[in-house]
């Protein structure tokens, strides 16, 4: 009986700690901003051909609002930071790969996204696009782009919009790079309109006076927030916690406002 008792509690206690050996609770796991601090680097994902918002600059360095706000979040872990140039269609697959610690790349939150991510709080909101024309189109609504060639860049939230409202009804032509691919097939005229962002299109505007906003694509949403990998809970507080002190303390409009006029200014 005793010998028994004894085997009882040895089991108990081995398979306890077998439990406790694999199934450590989250304050003793290792945390995703632990990865990052003792990697000494925080690798960011994004798509560097959207100005202002990431795009390599004159001197061949990554520049813009994204690439501003990823220092910001690199500057609080204390760490390096690594930006990693990529299609924005192959984005959320690097996140949820491991490829990259997060993406910055003006990315929409979207139900369909938010299945294999996690989303910050937003750092800005925005309509989901704008049909932007040359000046002297007549395209003024949704049903004029019926039977024309309409271009949209892949992956994004306006090539959902496109396929939902416009498929069989238009020509979809999609691109990998809004700036300059997309401008320069609109000017050329191999196509009647492009669709994206809303910020991205007020700057590509003021940069080329021969273009101008046709309408506007549905209701000021969330314009964008940082991807990160499902799960990564306490590094998705600590970026929240930096969009949120940037946005109270007016920072982040100064990041938007500078971003943007250095993109017109050609630097």
């Amino acid at each position: 009986m005793l010998l028994t008792a004894v085997f009882i509690i040895g089991l108990l206690i081995g398979g306890g700690l077998g439990y406790l050996l694999g199934h450590t609770s989250p304050s003793l796991q290792s945390s995703y901003i632990d990865k990052i601090k003792s990697r000494g680097k925080l690798i960011v994902g994004t798509s560097a051909d959207w100005p202002p918002f990431e795009y390599v600059d004159k001197n061949g360095n990554f520049a813009g609002i994204d690439i501003e706000i990823a220092k910001r979040i690199a500057q609080a872990l204390g760490v390096q930071l690594e930006i990693k140039d990529m299609q924005f269609s192959a984005l959320i697959e690097a996140v949820k790969n491991g490829d990259v610690d997060m993406v910055l790349a003006d990315m929409t939150p979207t139900s369909e996204r938010e299945k294999v991510v996690d989303f910050s709080f937003p750092y800005y909101f925005a309509s989901k696009g704008v049909v932007v024309v040359l000046k002297n189109s007549n395209i003024a609504k949704l049903e004029d782009l019926y039977g024309k060639k309409v271009g949209v860049q892949l992956g994004t939230i306006q090539e959902d919009y496109a396929n939902e409202y416009l498929k069989g009804k238009a020509e979809i032509k999609t691109y990998d790079k809004v700036y300059p691919d997309m401008v320069m097939v609109l000017q050329r005229g191999d196509v009647d309109a492009i669709i994206i962002g809303e910020k991205i299109a007020n700057a590509l505007i003021i940069k080329n006076p021969d273009l101008k906003t046709a309408f506007i694509v549905g209701k000021p949403t969330a314009g964008a927030a940082v991807a990160l990998p499902k799960g990564a809970t306490d590094l998705k507080v600590f970026v929240d916690k930096v969009i949120e002190d940037l946005i109270n303390s007016g920072e982040m409009d100064q990041i938007f406002l500078n971003e943007t006029l250095k993109w017109l200014g050609g630097s």
